[in-house]
């Protein structure tokens, strides 16, 4: 089941499940600020951020075929019980319908979607 911090992340109960532990669907308001809001609505039971860092955008070859409004990243967390958190990061400007479904798959502990399965939030 998972954890509704907040309508726009959602985590796994156990964060380092892959390929993600949860998903965010910032809002667009500035990177610095929205990994502020993120820090701040951190479920107060899981274990506090420390650091955080993106997976570089060109990792994955596959990956340049997709157009990058289009294209999520991967927000890595440092957590203060020494683990980490993958988070799928969905663009601000992704419908809701798109967003909803991805943050559900990335979500969901027992998902059958492959790290691929998440790289586009395009829908035809």
């Amino acid at each position: 089941m998972a954890v509704i911090a907040s309508p726009k992340l959602q985590l796994q109960a156990d964060l380092t499940n892959r390929p993600y532990g949860g998903g965010w669907w910032p809002a667009g308001h500035g990177v610095d600020h929205e990994l502020q809001e993120l820090i701040r609505r951190w479920p107060a039971d899981q274990p506090k951020i420390l650091r955080y860092s993106y997976i570089h955008e060109g990792w994955d070859q596959s990956e340049s075929a997709v157009p990058t409004r289009y294209r999520t990243r991967t927000l890595v967390l440092i957590l203060s019980d020494r683990s980490s958190c993958r988070l799928l990061m969905i663009p601000p400007e992704t419908t809701a319908s798109v967003a909803a479904e991805l943050l559900g798959e990335a979500s969901n502990p027992h998902s059958t979607w492959k790290r691929m399965d998440f790289v586009s939030t395009f829908r035809s």
